[in-house]
């Protein structure tokens, strides 16, 4: 994927699942809750899909566009810098999970 294919569609579709992540956060009732989950999904669908490979662990507005400036680095590193945190993150949500490890954090 190039800077290219990143359109202004892909970008302001970005800002609609932030609005719903916001939305989400404030729902009044789980019934008004329950929508916005759906609509949030569904609206999330419409990425291509290396966006919805690339975010799957991590599909919200904020991993998307992750997701955007990783790319942007790997295409053209001295033209797009980015952290190494950014890259680390990137790359935590990338990784599955090991449920073993994970029990040892979260017990039941």
């Amino acid at each position: 994927m190039s800077g290219s294919d990143i359109t202004p569609e892909i970008l302001k579709t970005i800002e609609i699942l932030e609005t719903l992540e916001t939305l989400l956060d404030n729902a009044p009732s789980c019934e008004v809750e329950a929508i916005l989950q759906e609509a949030w999904i569904k609206v999330s669908e419409t990425f291509p899909d290396d966006f919805k490979e690339a975010t799957r662990e991590d599909a919200g507005a904020e991993g998307l566009r992750r997701y955007i400036r990783i790319k942007a680095f790997f295409e053209n590193p001295a033209q797009n810098p980015i952290s190494p945190e950014e890259l680390e993150a990137y790359y935590r949500n990338r990784a599955p999970v090991d449920e073993d490890s994970a029990e040892f954090f979260f017990p039941e």
